[in-house]
């Protein structure tokens, strides 16, 4: 597909000896002006790392090439915050850095909204030079409503060819972060331990994967494949009763992260399962760095994800009226939605899955809420960018056919959490419930079973047939699995009245 990004300018970065002014240009009209009144060195950094992860294929190119190939980085504008969002060339990472607007003192008139920005090399270089000890202005888009460019030779308009397999890669990220998982507390020290380990020793033999180890009344722990190195993470909770092994692959892609390490406050890890994408959380002082990383490099988020199976019939047409409620609101949970719309929570949540493959909401990872995003103006095409799924045709004929359905069983799992309250700093312990379905049964020869979430998601799986056997649950449900979800949905929807 090709894309149309215009600018009123390039985007700009003057200094001098008592201030500098970072002027990023948008492409739409997004504006947002503002002094850097705190947390100037993190902000540095940040951007900075941001920027290795836009050329993290570990090959630089000219501009030109740069940008046949990559679509800008996009920044969404929002009362509480301000997300700069990145995704690599080689579709294996993306980055989002949160910024707290209390970092700035805001200055002039912010218009709320999500648009493309300029951001070459030679600005990523530039950012470099930004100093704690001279004032720093920050803005995003044009000042005024008509912008006057004489000295930049007016508007220009770049053309960028992005392959379909890149827009896919960089929508479905919002899908995995919204699968459930584990979540890990880390000191930023244990997380950069183990990535110097890993820079002064070269694995030349396989497996290479990170595994994180968690058993009952005991810290998590890492091990560094193929020396099994152990890492301790202390006070890294988890809450499973039984003893669990969660393997993940793109351990060099954490080298991204590795400058923030020594100033960040803690680390939150996000494990969706084997082989699946994590998500690194780095809280820094005013602001936050999410690393994801999808579950393979060579694969990376477009074609090792099939996420948009985990939640069928996720690529249906996008819910006017969810929109209408997110552009209002900025921000709403699954619960909230479903509330205000009048839904059932797995339809809203179908909703909401389909709105973020569409690219006109995201997912807060770390709030667990939904973010309205129009990433494309105008909207584009979801059944041309996601043409008809094989695995869903095939679960078409195996109903037709006929699947029995053995068993339907609803299952409660109770894990315990540790909080911290934000307000007074206290630390609490809750027990959580969470409520899923099991449903065992056959479809075209293949015994199958799968676990269901309450949000209807398939979380897990199991069957005897040879996708599975070759992939686990590393690119989604296998046909077997999606006739039976569709098979039982009568049940489960007779046990949940």
């Amino acid at each position: 597909m090709f894309a149309f990004v215009t600018y009123a300018s390039p985007s700009a970065f003057d200094s001098t000896r008592d201030s500098a002014k970072l002027s990023i240009a948008a492409s739409r009209p997004v504006q947002f002006s503002g002094k850097v009144a705190q947390h100037g060195f993190t902000l540095r950094i940040a951007l900075r790392a941001l920027g290795e992860a836009i050329w993290s294929e570990d090959a630089w190119e000219a501009q030109d090439d740069f940008a046949m190939r990559v679509l800008d980085p996009v920044i969404t504008v929002h009362p509480d915050r301000i997300w700069f969002e990145a995704f690599s060339q080689d579709m294996s990472s993306y980055c989002a850095l949160i910024v707290d607007p209390a970092v700035f003192e805001t200055e002039g008139t912010t218009r709320y909204g999500t648009t493309n920005i300029d951001f070459t090399a030679w600005l990523w270089g530039a950012i470099g030079e930004m100093r704690t000890s001279r004032a720093t202005h920050f803005r995003i888009g044009a000042e005024g409503l008509e912008v006057t460019t004489s000295s930049a030779g007016g508007r220009f308009e770049q053309k960028v060819e992005i392959p379909d397999a890149w827009v896919r890669g960089f929508l479905q990220v919002q899908g995995a972060m919204a699968l459930p998982g584990t979540r890990l507390h880390l000191r930023p020290v244990d997380l950069l331990s183990a990535i110097r380990f890993l820079n002064a020793n070269k694995a030349k033999i396989s497996p290479r994967a990170l595994r994180y180890e968690m058993e009952p009344g005991k810290f998590a722990r890492l091990m560094l494949e193929p020396w099994d190195h152990p890492v301790e993470l202390v006070g890294a909770t988890h809450g499973y009763t039984e003893t669990r092994s969660i393997r993940t692959w793109g351990r060099r892609r954490l080298k991204l992260i590795e400058p923030l390490l020594p100033f960040a406050e803690s680390v939150d890890v996000y494990l969706k399962g084997r082989a699946l994408p994590s998500f690194y959380s780095v809280k820094l002082p005013g602001m936050t760095f999410l690393l994801g990383l999808s579950g393979f490099s060579s694969a990376g988020f477009a074609s090792s994800g099939g996420f948009d199976l985990n939640t069928p019939d996720a690529t249906t047409a996008a819910n006017d009226a969810i929109v209408a409620r997110l552009r209002e609101a900025f921000h709403l949970s699954t619960e909230e939605v479903a509330q205000a719309t009048g839904l059932g929570v797995p339809e809203a949540s179908r909703a909401l899955t389909a709105l973020s493959y569409a690219g006109r909401a995201m997912y807060d990872v770390e709030a667990r809420r939904w973010r309205h995003r129009e990433l494309f103006d105008p909207p584009i095409d979801v059944r041309a960018l996601y043409p008809p799924d094989p695995r869903r045709e095939e679960a078409r004929q195996l109903l037709a056919q006929g699947v029995r359905v053995d068993d339907v069983s609803a299952e409660e799992q109770r894990k315990r959490r540790k909080y911290i309250n934000p307000v007074n700093g206290e630390k609490t312990e809750r027990e959580l419930v969470f409520r899923l379905w099991r449903v065992r049964g056959s479809a075209g020869g293949s015994s199958t079973e799968i676990a269901i979430s309450a949000e209807e998601r398939i979380i897990f799986g199991q069957c005897d047939c040879a996708f599975f056997k070759d992939n686990v649950m590393n690119r989604g449900p296998c046909p077997h699995m999606l006739a039976l979800f569709e098979s039982s949905a009568a049940r489960r929807a007779a046990g949940a009245a």
